[in-house]
């Protein structure tokens, strides 16, 4: 189950052509029920007409060849591995292409798997979650730009840096690097979209060419999603922030989620000072109304704790410790089971890392064998390449090689955690075990006294001749009769009220005082 239905109601994706470039550097695209998930990628290329499409198309393609090949435990990971994926393979394809040095692209991705939405990005790229029923826009990333540096660091404000002259310089980008540091959710926490919510995800064209505040103006219209695209596009074009618009190629990708078992909205707020939202929750809590409740609360606990004390050793209180014994198992066994995905996930990158690093060592050993050629023949055209060449490759040979050993040292960490999961998991069924076992002992004892019971009746019964006779001695003996005495060594006639009498005592009580009946 997805947080969303895949039709044209809920899905707005396009690109287009700004006003001054001449060809579109943008790529973006979508694959839904991937192994993961419903994935949505927009990138925004740079380093030339050619350079920055064929970036951003080598990323969009490897990013959902990446996802679409198989599942991940950890959301996190799947996304870490698509974009390093896509990085490598950028950097490999310049490799191969000279003429296209310089080239790369930014990143942005939505996955929405089951209930939970991640994000992942690079760049300057953005995605902005947009709350249905409160009509507000909120920015959940954050720009990897030098202008959001000097924003974070109060020396400008977000306004400011929409126009500052470096506001293009960007400190992250695929293709730029081996080394790569994306950034994905909050604290790697889930984001959790109630229904109505919208999601976007743009280039700079759309976001550079147009304020935060008339995004949020149009998605909060009644339009259907399909024409609240084309507006944003089409004012994009025109311009506010910057005027005359157009300056950049514009793409993006709306979201609508309609299959959200979430009533509020769960996720982390980027907005700057100026647009930041007060909750209208907040101000209850810091309320003298809520002081008043608490404290009337905190009076009603400890009046019930006084009035009504809890039983000690209930029925009740034992069936919940039994309950809580097998909730804990089941909840470390799942988390053995996810600890153990995750550890085939790790496994998996690294494989997925070595088959890089053979390549890189292959370019290597190319890009030596052509130097070694040109030494002999005394050629020394192009030397200056062959040697850039063999740097790039050896950076990323090396570069490789580190999150090889990266990655080998979370493979160990986590195999650790594993065994340490599992040992928690024995021992908790190891008690659980042995309570159960002390409570079926506890239990033999009663049945055990039980059966001699039975056993002491029946040799009653042989003694006393068995039957209604024993059971009319019994009687006689309650009633202040004669009794039957065990292990005889006299006459019993003596003692023993005949048959008759006994039938007569038992069926004719003794009458009371006063006149007989007639």
């Amino acid at each position: 189950m997805s947080l969303t239905t895949i039709n044209d109601s809920n899905i707005f994706k396009k690109g287009v052509i700004g006003n001054v470039r001449k060809a579109q550097e943008d790529s973006h695209d979508m694959a839904a029920m991937t192994p993961n998930g419903d994935v949505f990628v927009v990138c925004d290329g740079m380093g030339g007409h050619v350079g920055g499409a064929q970036a951003s198309s080598i990323a969009v393609a490897s990013i959902l060849e990446h996802l679409k090949k198989e599942r991940y435990a950890n959301p996190i990971v799947a996304l870490d591995g698509a974009l390093q994926f896509a990085n490598m393979q950028i950097l490999g394809y310049a490799a191969e292409h000279p003429e296209l040095q310089g080239m790369g692209t930014t990143a942005c991705i939505l996955l929405l798997q089951g209930n939970d939405a991640w994000i992942a990005h690079v760049g300057d790229s953005r995605i902005y979650l947009f709350l249905g029923k409160e009509k507000q826009l909120h920015r959940i990333t954050k720009d990897h730009s030098y202008v959001q540096t000097l924003v974070d660091q109060h020396q400008i404000s977000d306004a400011e840096a929409e126009h500052h002259h470096m506001k293009n310089r960007i400190m992250k980008a695929l293709g730029i690097k081996p080394e790569l540091q994306p950034t994905f959710n909050y604290m790697e926490r889930p984001i959790h979209p109630k229904n109505g919510d919208i999601f976007l995800i743009c280039s700079d064209g759309l976001s550079g060419m147009i304020p935060d505040s008339t995004i949020e103006r149009v998605l909060a219209s009644r339009m259907p999603i399909d024409l609240k695209g084309e507006k944003l596009i089409s004012l994009a074009m025109q311009g506010e922030t910057v005027v005359p618009g157009g300056q950049d190629n514009c793409t993006l990708e709306l979201i609508k989620i309609d299959s959200s078992p979430w009533k509020t909205t769960d996720f982390k707020s980027y907005n700057p000072e100026e647009r930041k939202f007060k909750s209208k929750k907040s101000s209850f809590w810091t309320s003298p109304l809520f002081f008043t409740a608490a404290a009337a609360l905190l009076i009603l606990i400890v009046v019930a704790v006084l009035l009504f004390p809890k039983a000690p050793n209930s029925q009740s209180e034992v069936s919940d410790n039994e309950l809580s014994d097998n909730e804990r198992l089941e909840l470390l066994h799942k988390a053995y089971v996810e600890d153990s995905l995750t550890v085939r996930d790790f496994k998996l990158l690294n494989e997925r890392y070595k088959d890089t690093l053979k390549m890189w060592e292959q370019r290597v050993k190319e890009a030596d064998s052509l130097k070694r050629k040109k030494i002999e023949l005394k050629d020394n055209t192009q030397t200056e390449e062959i040697n850039k060449k063999i740097k790039e490759a050896n950076e990323g040979k090396a570069a490789m090689q580190k999150k090889i050993n990266e990655n080998r040292e979370a493979i160990a960490n986590a195999e650790k955690g594993l065994n340490d999961r599992r040992k928690e998991y024995l021992d908790a069924k190891k008690e659980a075990d042995a309570k159960k076992e002390a409570d079926n002992k506890k239990k033999e004892p009663t049945e055990k006294s039980k059966a001699n019971e039975k056993e002491g009746s029946g040799l009653l019964n042989k003694l006393t001749g068995g039957g209604d006779d024993a059971k009319g001695a019994t009687t006689a003996g309650k009633e202040g009769k004669p009794t039957v005495k065990a292990a005889t060594g006299t006459d019993s006639s003596k003692t023993t009220p005949s048959k008759k009498t006994q039938t007569k005592s038992e069926s004719k009580p003794p009458k009371p005082d006063g006149k007989k009946k007639k």
